[in-house]
């Protein structure tokens, strides 16, 4: 079977270190990478984020196949995240007509597996859309969806309402999931362009934590009901906590394809591991903090 090619998008607000190990690991010049920088980091507003957009821009150097996604500010809660998705999606399907699927990653994430094998289980799973689906009747009774929290979004901040937002009428609104997604090229090109998409959108951008229901919202009420699959990401809760050695038995015995999230100077050893299994040439090694008691 022939192997899937991938439109790669990586959300990035610091630490870009940690973006070099990735976009190693990323290197075969038929994906297209799709790269956005948060505003709020390219103008510095704080001070170690400072100089990001230069780093960043440095590390695609040479590479014909990065894209830079205008920025926008984008806000825990807020639906910033998820516009920026579905603006992904759409610049995706613009500058690349080939890709077969769409794979959203923060800078702070990394291959588990072999892209080779990535790529075949991909290809294999054909249209299935892989997001995490977990029913609201089965969360936690202090879950934030629970709650149905209003929410407005300033160009820093999304800042939660009071009150209790009623669920909304014309879709179904009944699972959440992580943020992080693996999606055929058909959803995306339907997704982009769909009623529905836009009724969706018109709803959650004014409800709390919107980038963990958008993709399953379209999801379930659309035609790919029926082919939703396991997102296929490593990511270990209450955190998502930094990944260490010390996860990698863990990492081997699963199946996740992703993992989320790494930190070269936490546990640059983890990084050293997975490079080796996947065969991807390591990224810049942690910088010693200086001693200024002497």
């Amino acid at each position: 079977m022939q192997q899937a090619r991938v439109a790669w998008f990586i959300m990035v607000h610091h630490k870009p270190d940690q973006l070099a190990w990735l976009l190693n690991a990323l290197s075969d010049p038929a994906d297209t990478i799709i790269v956005h920088v948060d505003l709020k980091s390219r103008l510095g507003l704080k001070r170690d984020r400072r100089g990001l957009m230069k780093a960043v821009r440095a590390l695609c150097a040479g590479r014909p196949n990065v894209r830079f996604l205008r920025s926008r500010f984008t806000n825990w809660g807020g639906w910033s995240l998820s516009r920026t998705l579905l603006d992904a999606m759409r610049l995706a399907l613009r500058v690349d007509a080939g890709w077969t699927h769409f794979v959203n990653l923060s800078g702070q994430c990394y291959p588990l597996k072999p892209l080779e094998r990535i790529r075949r289980e991909m290809a294999e799973a054909q249209d299935a859309v892989m997001v995490e689906m977990r029913p609201f009747d089965s969360l936690p009774p202090d879950d934030w969806h629970l709650n149905w929290h209003p929410m407005l979004e300033l160009p820093v901040r999304a800042l939660k309402l009071p009150g209790r937002r009623r669920p909304p009428r014309d879709f179904a609104l009944t699972h959440k999931g992580s943020q992080w997604v693996v999606l055929p090229r058909a959803f995306c090109t339907w997704a982009v362009d769909a009623p529905l998409t836009r009724r969706v959108s018109a709803y959650l951008r004014h409800l709390l934590l919107s980038d963990e229901l958008v993709v399953q919202a379209l999801a379930l009420n659309g035609p790919f009901r029926d082919r939703i699959r396991p997102y296929r990401r490593h990511i270990v809760w209450p955190g998502p906590r930094t990944l260490t050695l010390e996860d990698l038995p863990a990492i081997e015995e699963g199946d996740a394809w992703f993992g989320r999230k790494f930190d070269l100077s936490v546990d640059v050893g983890v990084l050293d591991a997975l490079a080796a299994e996947i065969g991807a040439p390591p990224g810049p090694r942690p910088v010693p903090e200086r001693d200024d008691s002497r």
